[in-house]
Order: structure tokens, then C-alpha cells, then sequence
């Protein structure tokens, strides 16, 4: 399952000087911030599906994620190596995302919002998690893909 994670003093610093910041309040977003929900929404959708385009598919080479269950920062191989063995462990049976706040500079994003997730491992009984996540995106060419990503559980 996507645990997303990112360095927050650089998202702090992009958020506080970017030009354009939306929040769940916001109804105008840009095109830019549209684009980059787009990019975060059909991750989500890809990741839960298991159909292996999560994390190829939307991350950049360089790639980080720094989540509480990993003591140091992983790249996108061992992203992709996790993502794989937690979809062999269990499975999402339900989740939302919602956006609390998305800051575009120039051709990088900062990308804050909540996810609350149903998941199952095995027989286990189901678990409801709440999850904030900054994600941090480039633009390569026309297309918006992950740079790094941190998650904090927000307890039940």
C-alpha cells in the first residue's frame, strides 16, 4: 500500500512562497493544481488495483519516500519492491483522498491531503487508518510524476 513521504521544510518553504496554493476550501484551482490531483488521484486508483503501474508509472528516477515504519528514506526500487509484497499480503477494501492543500512553482508541486483507508490482511479483522500525505512532484515534459513522499498517521 501507498505510504507516502517527503522532506517538510522544503514543502513548508514551496507551500509559503509558491504563487498559486489551493485547499479543500478553494474552488478555483488552476489548471496546474488540477493536473497534479490528477497525477495523485489516478495513482491511488492504480496502486489499490495492483496492476503494477504504482510506483513505475508515476515516479521520478530519483525518487524518495520516508514513511514511520522505515528508518531511512527508500528509492523508488524499493518503493516498487514494498508496493509489491504488500499487495501480495492483503488488500484496500475501501479508501478516500482528499485535498487539503496543493502549492505549484514553476515545475515543481507540493501536493498535502488525507487518506482514510480500509484494509485487510489475510483473515484479519478490516483496519481503518487515517493517513495525512505531502508529496512533493516534478513536471517531466507534460506529465507530473512523484520526486518524494511522507506520510504521518493521523490516529483513529
Amino acid at each position: 500500500m501507498k505510504m507516502p513521504s517527503a522532506l517538510f521544510a522544503v514543502s513548508a518553504a514551496i507551500l509559503l512562497a509558491a504563487p498559486s496554493v489551493v485547499s479543500a476550501q478553494m474552488p478555483n484551482w488552476s489548471k496546474e493544481q488540477m493536473e497534479v490531483w490528477e497525477v495523485v488521484s489516478e495513482s491511488w486508483a492504480d496502486d489499490v488495483a495492483k496492476n503494477g503501474k504504482w510506483p513505475e508509472a508515476y515516479a521520478d528516477e530519483q525518487m524518495v519516500a520516508w514513511e514511520a515504519d522505515f528508518p531511512i528514506p527508500r528509492s523508488k526500487a524499493s518503493i516498487a519492491k514494498w508496493s509489491r509484497f504488500y499487495d501480495s499480503q492483503g488488500k484496500t477494501l475501501q479508501y478516500e483522498i482528499s485535498p487539503v492543500a496543493i502549492a505549484v512553482s514553476g515545475n515543481t508541486a507540493v501536493a498535502n491531503y488525507m487518506a482514510v483507508m480500509v484494509t485487510q490482511r489475510a483473515d484479519d479483522k478490516p483496519e481503518r487508518e487515517v493517513i495525512g500525505i505531502t508529496e512533493t512532484l516534478v513536471r517531466t515534459g507534460n506529465r507530473w510524476k512523484y520526486l518524494a513522499t511522507s506520510g504521518f498517521n493521523m490516529k483513529k
